[in-house]
């Protein structure tokens, strides 16, 4: 079996991690599938050796993309002489995302050319990206392929049931393929090598991106005096530099012990930096697979913070155990001096990302919105903008009362070893590398063995309807 996967990049991180996974979960099978990668840019890691650059393949708006039949036509050319013949099979990655419409397009002409193809969209234009959708306009009766051989892989029940909402009455079939989580390095001795970090360090080993919702952790830095809370990077997108830069500040100001992108200030490796954590911590809004639900519990971390139960409902299916985090922090509307400002925050923000989406505003979409956000006069901390946090934490923090109640919904500190052993186990069992093979191979294997059928288009619009609710607005996801 040759199989080409094809991603816009392979930067390190995120996707290309999968795709190097794909490819090791592999290694070791007697009669593996031959496998090219290709990509827009010059790959730097060593993890992937048949790598084919293909020229309009990176990220590019339409005003610069390539013709699609080009691309297509370079596509095939490169994965032939990656592989020494015709693949049998594309894997693609987040083809629909909008970050080239010429990618989404030359997918719909190999889908037409009747080749197996395996669509596996990690993110959606349709969920909070309007630019991206907008970059779709001219291709996007043609995003969504539909046949007999080929199928969607999506990383959790929420993607699946809005994907089958999509595909519903077409050939196509769609699976959830879970990410695999590989065992970290050997534990080494980090609390020696790592002495300058400060004690009770509960770590937030992300990159700087507006939904992982940094002043939550500012927040909670607020309410807990004896804990020192940390991320790990600072952002590479040039758009949240400034709201990063403004929470750091903020932070320096008020005397919050709390610091941003403490991974780029020591010199150590990942590993060590988290082994060092007394604690992992969470305060993300929005999440495509959830990989740091999971990843905490190889590294024996315990987990705290804010639970995200559309993504990890399936985690609780297979044994994770995620009962003590919290799914909202709840902030008394006394603490916003006029709480005018968040109806009239909505009801703008609602206006223009409907619009933006090239949708009419449904019936009552701002009482929805705020009945959402607000319930009983509290409103839930994480779905609220950069301003109006930082107007609640000066106010919690003049309140010994507000503190108490935060760390009574927030819990951080308190774990149990029984869950720490049980979720690292489930995590071991269910999202191991061979695993992920298993679900992989068998996937492939249906598409290869599936006679051609008529390539038809399924109307992306159904796709847009399920992202794009009142109910679903968070403010911190609307630019």
């Amino acid at each position: 079996m040759n199989i080409a996967i094809v991603h816009y990049h392979l930067e390190k991180g995120g996707v290309t991690r999968v795709i190097e996974n794909t490819i090791e979960s592999f290694s070791k099978l007697p009669n593996s599938p031959s496998f090219v990668v290709l990509s827009g840019r010059k790959y730097t890691g060593n993890k992937i050796k048949n790598v084919k650059i293909i020229d309009g393949l990176d990220y590019s708006t339409p005003d610069k993309s390539i013709s699609p039949k080009i691309l297509k036509e370079r596509m095939e050319d490169a994965a032939i002489e990656g592989l020494q013949e015709k693949p049998d099979l594309w894997h693609i990655h987040n083809h629909s995302l909008g970050k080239n419409p010429t990618l989404t397009k030359a997918c719909s002409l190999i889908a037409s050319a009747q080749y197996p193809v395996l669509l596996h969209p990690h993110d959606f234009a349709e969920d909070g990206r309007p630019s991206n959708f907008h970059f779709l306009k001219e291709v996007y009766k043609e995003t969504y392929p539909t046949s007999k051989n080929i199928h969607y892989a999506v990383l959790n029940q929420r993607d699946l049931t809005f994907i089958k909402i999509l595909l519903k009455n077409s050939a196509s079939k769609a699976h959830i393929l879970a990410n695999a989580i590989p065992p970290p390095n050997k534990r080494c001795d980090a609390i020696n090598k790592l002495p300058e970090l400060p004690a009770n360090l509960f770590l937030y080993p992300v990159r700087a991106v507006r939904r992982k919702n940094l002043g939550e952790l500012v927040l909670l830095s607020s309410a807990y005096d004896d804990l020192y809370f940390a991320n790990s990077l600072g952002p590479t997108n040039p758009a949240f530099t400034s709201i990063y830069n403004r929470w750091k500040k903020f932070s320096k100001n008020m005397e919050i012990p709390i610091s941003f992108g403490m991974g780029e200030q020591i010199d150590c490796t990942f590993e060590d930096f988290v082994n060092s954590a007394s604690g992992v911590i969470t305060t993300s809004i929005a999440e495509g697979f959830g990989l740091g639900f999971l990843e905490p519990w190889t590294f024996d971390k315990f987990l705290h913070g804010r639970n995200i139960s559309e993504i990890t409902e399936d985690f609780s299916k297979l044994g994770i155990k995620l009962n003590h985090m919290y799914n909202k922090i709840e902030i008394d509307l006394k603490h916003l001096k006029n709480s005018g400002v968040l109806k009239s925050k909505i009801k703008s923000v609602l206006n223009k990302f409907f619009s933006d989406y090239g949708q009419e505003l449904p019936k009552n979409a701002e009482k929805i919105a705020y009945n959402s956000i607000v319930k009983n006069n509290m409103l839930d901390f994480g779905r609220v903008d950069e301003l109006m946090q930082e107007e609640i934490i000066l106010s919690v923090r003049k309140s010994e009362a507000a503190k108490i109640e935060i760390q009574n919904q927030a819990k951080i500190g308190e774990s149990k070893t029984n869950i720490l052993a049980e979720n690292k186990n489930a995590v071991q069992e269910n999202f191991s590398l061979n695993s992920y093979r298993e679900k992989l191979f068998k996937i492939y294997l249906e598409l290869c063995n599936t006679k051609h059928s008529k390539v038809e288009f399924v109307d992306g619009n159904n796709l847009l309807k399920s992202f794009l609710k009142p109910e679903r607005l968070n403010l911190l996801r609307t630019n």
